[in-house]
């Protein structure tokens, strides 16, 4: 065995050997070091249950151990310990009530350092009868140590381990009032070391019962590991993790990661808006490293648009048929499982449909947050919000606590929820300080729309995302969602207090109230005319700069204002204007 550091690999995550689950773990056959002392746990197992772990040799991640499951095992071995050391003191108090039925008054002690000699008279030299033991850290340790001469005369330089045994001084009969000769001394003398060698045979007979096993073939060795396997109940979550893997590393699946409605490739992490980019960019890659990129206590998000068996190239279109078509043609192992081990989608560039009610939604994000109604099994007790996964709603109750917590800006003054968005808003606003980075190059910009033209113009994403409504085209999906939202679906959740008049966004609800109070906070620079809103005096600012922007489509007359254009269109007989109308 190659000696380790002190603190020793650590596999994160790993599957623990012991208990199943996917944890923080050690591996069982390399030496580690706890508390000064050096511990093996494949060893540890053998010494206090007689099993011998299979695959020692494997990979180390066939091989691991988990904290809590080290925690069980140093107490299983400090319990064994403390009952060999209990069987040893009843031995020798069976050895000393025999003594002193001869006699001789004896002390038994079990401390962790030899005693020294107490010194006595030249004539009559005392002793003293002491049992030395220390933690027996091994098996090897005290059987070895227990065949050493357990009388001695002079001090023990003997290593801790040893058992040994020093004499007392041979005390007067309290009955007769004599001495005892040298000659009785000798004879109990003998008495007593023939005592201690059945005692140290007895002790070594008990040490050494793991000993007695017999040594286990490689085919008896194979029918025990199939018999436990047969009678171990898999938990839950091991059942769920193997399934994974395995569906996985055989099948066309796609697993992905997503975020702000772009897909990740799960094994690369490079970004994708188009999911059949997605697909064909997935199948460069080896599943047989799926593992090694699983995320603890995450869910996977898989795309079973194509399944198909990698194995015979069969043809399939269902999750469970797949799951069948393992277990029956190809006798992989599926366990039963009450919890579904993905969440599963069917990616188009078109609205994507919920394959548990049929749901549409306009982008993933909305769709990932519909699966928690069907899925979630984390609940919030602060506001009852539910999530699938336990690291989100950790997230989310941070957020609680959050809420009234505000960051201003040291410049502007404006208030931010966290930390993150002030510096965001420094760095881009007043510092002009490019932080978004394209993932392609090494370009900077100051914001995600210039990041989305650069990678049009100079990578050739497309990235072209249509209104179904109307002709426009946007860049980004989120915005498109939001056009259609705001124009055509006429979402308004925010609504006035005082004329009950709803608007899209918070911001201009918040606009809309200076036309109840009659403040008009935006001056114009050129003639000193206030407006109540920033958009009436933007509009305004255009008529000293003399920017027509707004033109007629009929005949080509421009305007510095979209009202001027609307009343000038309604010269032109027949036209309606439609619903992409600048307003």
């Amino acid at each position: 065995m190659n000696a380790v550091s002190t603190k020793g690999p650590i596999v994160d995550p790993g599957m623990c050997r012991c208990c199943g689950f996917m944890k923080r773990c050690r591996v069982l056959n390399v030496e580690y070091t706890h508390m000064g002392k050096k511990e093996v746990y494949a060893d540890m197992i053998m010494d206090c249950f007689g099993l011998l772990l299979s695959n020692m040799d494997g990979s180390e991640r066939d091989r691991l151990v988990c904290a809590p499951c080290v925690g069980r095992l140093r107490e299983a071995s400090a319990f064994r310990h403390q009952v060999l050391l209990c069987e040893e003191a009843f031995l020798l108090k069976i050895q000393r009530d025999g003594d002193e039925a001869c006699g001789i008054k004896t002390e038994v002690k079990l401390e962790d350092t030899v005693m020294e000699d107490d010194g006595g008279s030249t004539d009559a030299p005392d002793y003293d009868d002491h049992v030395v033991d220390d933690s027996l850290e091994t098996e090897d340790q005290t059987s070895q140590d227990t065949l050493k001469d357990p009388i001695t005369k002079e001090t023990s330089t003997d290593p801790p381990e040893e058992i040994s045994v020093k004499k007392k001084s041979i005390k007067k009969r309290s009955s007769a009032k004599k001495a005892v000769t040298p000659a009785q001394r000798q004879k109990i003398k003998k008495e007593l070391v023939t005592r201690m060698e059945k005692l140290n045979s007895m002790l070594k007979q008990k040490l050494n019962e793991p000993d007695a096993i017999a040594p286990i073939t490689a085919k008896t060795r194979k029918a025990e590991l199939l018999k436990q396997k047969a009678n171990q109940k898999m938990s839950q979550e091991r059942m769920l993790h193997h399934n994974t893997v395995t569906i996985v590393e055989n099948s066309y699946v796609c697993p992905f990661k997503t975020r702000i409605s772009n897909y990740y490739c799960y094994y690369c992490k490079d970004i994708f808006t188009d999911c059949n980019e997605l697909r064909i960019h997935t199948l460069k890659h080896d599943p047989q490293y799926f593992e090694d990129h699983m995320e603890a206590k995450k869910i996977t998000r898989i795309d079973i648009t194509q399944i198909d068996c990698r194995l015979c190239n069969e043809k399939i279109s269902s999750l469970e048929d797949f799951k069948k078509h393992l277990s029956t043609v190809h006798k992989k192992i599926i366990y039963p499982a009450d919890t579904n081990e993905f969440l599963t989608f069917k990616l188009s560039m078109d609205n994507l449909n919920c394959l548990e009610c049929g749901c549409s939604f306009p982008f993933i994000d909305k769709l990932i947050e519909h699966m928690t109604d069907h899925f979630g099994k984390y609940v919030c007790d602060m506001c009852g919000a539910c999530f699938i996964e336990e690291s989100t709603l950790c997230q989310h109750i941070r957020g609680h606590k959050k809420v009234d917590t505000n960051f201003p800006c040291e410049i502007c003054g404006k208030n931010f929820k966290s930390n993150y968005s002030r510096q965001l808003h420094t760095a881009t606003v007043h510092e002009k300080r490019p932080v978004v980075h394209c993932y392609k190059c090494e370009a900077s910009f100051l914001s995600y729309a210039q990041r989305n033209r650069h990678l049009i113009n100079v990578h050739g994403d497309k990235r072209k995302f249509a209104c179904q409504s109307c002709d426009k085209v946007f860049d980004v999906r989120k915005t498109m969602v939001e056009h259609t939202r705001k124009y055509h679906l006429q979402v308004c959740r925010h609504q006035c207090d005082v004329c009950d008049q709803r608007f899209y966004a918070p911001s201009q609800l918040k606009e809309h109230k200076v036309t109840h109070t009659g403040e008009r906070n935006y001056t114009c620079d050129y003639c000193d005319k206030s407006y109540p809103r920033r958009q009436s005096l933007q509009d305004h600012i255009r008529s000293h700069t003399n920017d027509r922007r707004y033109k007629c489509n009929v005949c080509n007359s421009t305007f510095t204002q979209s009202g001027s254009l609307k009343s000038h269109m309604k010269t032109h007989e027949g036209f309606e204007m439609g619903e992409g109308f600048p307003s």
